[in-house]
């Protein structure tokens, strides 16, 4: 049989807790490699000469123009003229509404004709 243990007294648990506390060490921190951006493509090659140059000459190219491009500042005004005018055309991607949408918008169009028909009915009933 399973009886209930008698509770220690404080100021034993309160030793048992300090020798816990002691007997804990510090969780070692890992230490913080420098991230340099100092390496190049040459000592990528160097290090892998599996690599072919062409794949390097592409990355480096391609780093350069992400480069530009958040070098590149871009003007907040915009141009006056015939560019900005909204065309009379459909857009090239239109966003479709999902079926359940188109419902409530089915459904909202039918009761607002009701309800205009049934209007136009009263007022023509009154002349």
């Amino acid at each position: 049989m399973n009886r209930n243990r008698r509770p220690i007294p404080a100021k034993d648990r309160k030793k048992m807790e300090k020798e816990v506390l002691k007997g804990q060490k510090k969780l070692a921190t890992k230490k913080r490699t420098p991230r340099t951006d100092e390496t190049t493509a040459e000592a990528e090659v160097k290090k892998y000469p599996k690599v072919k140059k062409a794949l390097v000459e592409k990355t480096r190219s391609a780093i350069q123009t992400k480069k530009k491009k958040a070098a590149h500042k871009t003007s907040k005004r915009t141009t006056p003229g015939p560019e900005n005018e909204v065309s009379e055309s459909t857009p090239a991607y239109d966003h479709t509404e999902g079926e359940r949408w188109q419902k409530t918008l089915n459904l909202q169009n039918k009761t607002k004709r009701k309800k205009l028909t049934a209007k136009l009915n009263r007022q023509k009933t009154k002349k």
